[in-house]
């Protein structure tokens, strides 16, 4: 063995031994997951989900910030600080965004009518309709959203009584998952500047709440499944009532939406509450595919798509998700006052 050779080997047992967590591909791996991680949370922050892909996974921001969460305590464990100190960051205003939903907020001082409004999606007709009519002779609701209405549906709800215990409507009942449906204990007028210009019928009327009136609209946007679908998704959300200084409106069912996607934020923006998160309940999901994929190897996970919308000064007494009856959306029930 040469001097040089000697050494060398000298030279190699005199170097300490680079710890397992501070191996290049292992902090490679970190900021990887660190960039995923920012990226998302700029989307969701500064309302850029364009396109089909996008605002499909802004509806799981909750289960992201779990994820994210753990992959910082794994960044923790592996003392990578650098990549932690960023993934905390974004951990921290993406908590910032959800605490809020589970927290009580004060209530506007409400003197006006009591009134009870509930929200079921009848999955084309094919979720138990007898359980539909014993929850509204249960729970009494004052004004009943009724999405995916078919005529069979409708005519079978009939012959159950329902308009027996609501006995005002406005039916717009159709084939697949195009009808929808006001129930109603109070008498109706329809509103025709509100309807039918998306995928879905959405009905409005103005409701005498026994001398006070509220505007109410069965909601059922379009579903953003598809690249071709954005623009109708997107069509409805603009096309949705605003308050304007008139009777309160009062919207309920299924926006195809959830409290983290853009076009929600701005409805809500421009005067609304909405009931589950004033009630600190807005982390509850309400729907969720009734089978999974692949053979039922994939499930989507359960995401908050149903809301009811109460403008501005209405006081929002209570909020329930009720229990899912062979529908892949929950029923949904909240009890307002008006101003």
């Amino acid at each position: 063995m040469t001097d040089a050779d000697v050494a060398t080997v000298a030279q190699a047992q005199g170097e300490p031994k680079r710890p397992w967590w501070r191996r290049r591909w292992l902090r490679v791996l970190s900021w990887a997951g660190t960039a995923g991680v920012v990226a998302y949370t700029l989307i969701r922050l500064l309302g850029l989900e364009a396109g089909w892909l996008l605002v499909t996974t802004v509806a799981f921001v909750p289960y992201f910030a779990a994820a994210a969460l753990v992959a910082a305590g794994v960044q923790a464990a592996v003392r990578h600080w650098a990549a932690l100190a960023v993934t905390g960051a974004a951990v921290l205003a993406l908590g910032a965004v959800l605490v809020p939903r589970v927290l009580d907020d004060p209530q506007p001082q409400a003197g006006g009518a009591e009134f009870t409004v509930m929200s079921v999606n009848l999955y084309v007709g094919q979720t138990d309709l007898a359980k539909v009519v014993e929850l509204v002779e249960e729970r009494e609701p004052d004004l009943l959203s009724v999405q995916e209405l078919t005529p069979d549906a409708a005519d079978r709800l009939a012959e159950l009584g329902l308009e027996e215990l609501l006995p005002h409507s406005i039916l717009e009942p159709d084939g697949l998952a195009v009808g929808t449906g006001m129930y109603s204990a109070h008498p109706l007028e329809r509103i025709d500047t509100v309807g039918r210009d998306g995928i879905f019928y959405q009905i409005g009327a103005e409701v005498d709440l026994g001398g006070e009136a509220v505007r109410f609209m069965a909601v059922h946007t379009a579903a953003p499944s598809s690249p071709e679908r954005i623009p109708l998704w997107e069509e409805d959300f603009t096309d949705l009532p605003r308050p304007d200084g008139g009777a309160p409106w009062v919207l309920a069912g299924d926006f195809n939406a959830t409290l983290d996607h853009d076009n929600m934020r701005d409805l809500l923006g421009d005067g609304y509450v909405d009931a589950a998160e004033a009630a600190g309940d807005g982390l509850r999901p309400t729907w969720q595919p009734t089978e999974g994929y692949l053979d039922g190897l994939v499930t989507i996970p359960a995401v908050t798509l149903d809301h009811v919308l109460a403008e501005d000064g209405i006081a929002v007494l209570d909020w329930e998700v009720l229990e899912k009856d062979g529908s892949d959306h929950a029923p949904v029930l909240a009890r307002l006052r008006l101003p």
